[in-house]
């Protein structure tokens, strides 16, 4: 009798507790990591989550001659939706043509707050076209620290892909960065040192949705495609929160501009979870 009213007493506990809790997944690396909703998303709503993401960048309007644009956000399908696209007319003005953007359109998502260690796993499939699709962390830093001389801007980019392109489009890039301030973003860059490795994989990244995560920790930093390490590096520089990133550039000088029949192309994000020890 005692052990049935014990159950029955648990049963009510469990339907008290928020669903998130109740349906918390496992992480991949074992039970000493507790899952963090404030940074995860299965962008099952119908609309981009507001109290978690922006869907531009306040800081920064894309990399030229790609202009971020929130129209090439949306959350459908189950997915996030980052979508690399011609240049709408209402944003072909005189004023972006002056500034070096022009005749594409791309998409951003940034998280309203930084993350300091964790295991970050996003599914995803990238986009079948020039343009990149990429999964990464950064900071900024806040005015006036980051137009100072003496202070430090860090980023972890768990990948970039090119989906279709004549040499990359089955590689894997994975890459961290420490640039000293003044910092601008994509403008100005002062002692950027940049880390990167490459993992050649068999498939094309656009044929179908993989697995990407990252380890970061105050020791080590850990790259993983669909559960099997790729690299690893011992952290020695990355300690700070960071922002998370979902986004789409035109990476001219890295992956050449993307051949305009190959759009409107769609990077799609199928859920983000986050663990932390």
């Amino acid at each position: 009798m005692r052990a049935t009213i014990i159950a029955f007493l648990l049963f009510l506990t469990l339907l008290a507790l928020p669903a998130s809790a109740q349906d918390a997944p496992e992480c991949p690396l074992g039970d000493a990591w507790k899952f963090v909703p404030q940074f995860s998303d299965e962008f099952d709503g119908p609309a981009l989550d507001g109290d978690k993401w922006w869907d531009f960048n306040p800081t920064w309007i894309g990399r030229r001659p790609g202009l971020f644009c929130r129209d090439n956000v949306a959350v459908k399908d189950g997915c996030l939706q980052i979508s690399a696209t011609r240049m709408p007319e209402s944003m072909e003005t005189v004023e972006n043509h002056v500034r070096g953007f022009n005749t594409f359109a791309t998409g951003i998502v940034k998280s309203k707050n930084r993350i300091k260690y964790g295991y970050l796993e996003a599914r995803c499939k990238a986009m079948n076209s020039g343009a990149s699709s990429a999964f990464w962390l950064y900071d900024p830093l806040d005015p006036p620290e980051k137009y100072r001389l003496g202070s430090y801007s860090e980023e972890i980019d768990i990948f970039e892909i090119f989906g279709k392109h004549p040499k990359l489009d089955h590689t894997y890039f994975m890459t961290y960065h420490r640039q000293e301030t003044p910092y601008v973003e994509a403008t100005v860059r002062l002692n950027n040192k940049a880390v990167g490795e490459k993992w050649i994989a068999p498939h094309n990244f656009v044929d179908d949705f993989h697995v990407y995560a990252l380890e970061w920790t105050d020791d080590a930093m850990v790259w993983y495609v669909d559960g099997v390490q790729r690299w690893r590096q011992e952290n020695i520089n990355h300690k700070t929160a960071l922002y998370v990133m979902f986004d789409s550039e035109i990476m001219e000088s890295w992956g050449g501009l993307p051949n305009l029949n190959d759009l409107p192309s769609t990077f799609s994000i199928d859920y983000l979870r986050v663990w932390q020890k």
